[in-house]
């Protein structure tokens, strides 16, 4: 299991573009990809369930990801986060 924290960056928070393009980046990989955000968990896959969390920006989210590619999708994840949300 490898976790991170990532401090959401963009203007309009966790919203529709960047959920959709999260979701399209977690769904590149075998693992299993969870986001909590103030005690709410949801797949990181489903743009759907990434909208109910009401990121905001300056949200603190932990990403949570198990499986047998956890750590590279993990590294990946992040340094994407920092480019696009």
């Amino acid at each position: 299991m490898r976790q991170f924290h990532y401090s959401v960056q963009a203007l309009v928070g966790l919203h529709a573009r960047p959920a959709m393009v999260l979701a399209q980046k977690a769904s590149r990989y075998k693992s299993r990809i969870d986001i909590s955000y103030k005690g709410k968990t949801v797949n990181a896959k489903n743009v759907m369930e990434i909208l109910t969390l009401r990121a905001h920006q300056g949200a603190d989210v932990l990403f949570t990801i198990v499986g047998e590619d956890e750590d590279l999708s993990a590294l990946e994840l992040l340094e994407f986060c920092k480019k696009n949300i």
